[in-house]
């Protein structure tokens, strides 16, 4: 009876110890796939933040070529055009 006892404290500890490294493997496979969850969070953050401020700058450029300085700006540099009462000079040396 007493070797029943022992074999079965025995098996029982076995038991006990399997389970502990199996529960600590499950524990060490999580905590890393939540590193690489928490790793990828704050790679997804910088690159919304830079989206947001390729974004920001995109809208200045849009209201800036949608604005009347610009469109002159560009009246005058490609289409040479100028103003009713403005009087334009050529450089004849060049």
């Amino acid at each position: 009876n007493s070797s029943n006892k022992f074999k079965f404290t025995k098996i029982y500890f076995m038991f006990i110890i399997f389970f502990i490294i199996a529960c600590s493997i499950y524990l060490f496979n999580q905590y890393t796939i939540l590193k690489a969850h928490q790793e990828r969070i704050i790679e997804l953050k910088t690159e919304i933040e830079q989206q947001q401020k390729l974004n920001s700058e995109l809208q200045k450029q849009k209201e800036y070529k949608n604005s009347d300085e610009y469109i002159e700006k560009i009246a005058r540099e490609k289409l040479g055009m100028v103003k009713s009462d403005e009087i334009i000079f050529y450089d004849s040396n060049k």
